[in-house]
């Protein structure tokens, strides 16, 4: 298998979410219309959000192992896992925020709540889900690492 096929294959396996990407998206074409240009001294830490992001989403990604978001067949409480039940999507939000940075653009940077609340919608329906095929594992699990980012219990 070549690198490219394997980009490829890794690419259509790690869903983009749509919420994410139309916040980058309106922020583009919000920032071609009428200019609102953040200062320069904020690109290094946009840079940084972006290594961050994709870095976090790619490790998150690599430790759920065989199967897709929607049917996951072990429940991954390791790793990036055991600070923050949600990587992926702390790592894409930290991405647009990166992106919005880096490229100084704050009409993005204004999208970038708006694209997170809208991900944070899909939480209850995927706790239901995991609760549904994982049972006390994952209620332990629920009620010692955060949501997102925070203090970790030591008991559920």
């Amino acid at each position: 298998m070549t690198l490219s096929s394997r980009l490829a294959e890794l690419a259509g396996r790690i869903p983009l979410p749509a919420e994410t990407l139309g916040g980058v998206a309106v922020g583009a074409v919000a920032q071609r219309m009428r200019p609102l240009s953040l200062p320069p001294a904020v690109r290094p830490a946009g840079i940084l959000c972006v290594v961050a992001g994709t870095g976090l989403v790619v490790v998150a990604w690599r430790e759920r192992g065989p199967g897709d978001l929607e049917h996951p067949v072990a429940l991954t409480t390791t790793g990036v896992h055991a600070r923050t039940r949600n990587p992926i999507y702390l790592g894409f939000t930290l991405a647009h925020l990166g992106l919005a940075l880096a490229t100084r653009n704050g009409w993005m940077l204004a999208t970038c709540p708006v694209s997170a609340a809208l991900l944070h919608r899909w939480l209850p329906r995927e706790e239901a889900l995991l609760h549904e095929l994982f049972g006390a594992e994952y209620d332990t699990y629920r009620a010692t690492v955060p949501r997102y980012l925070g203090r970790r219990s030591s008991s559920p």
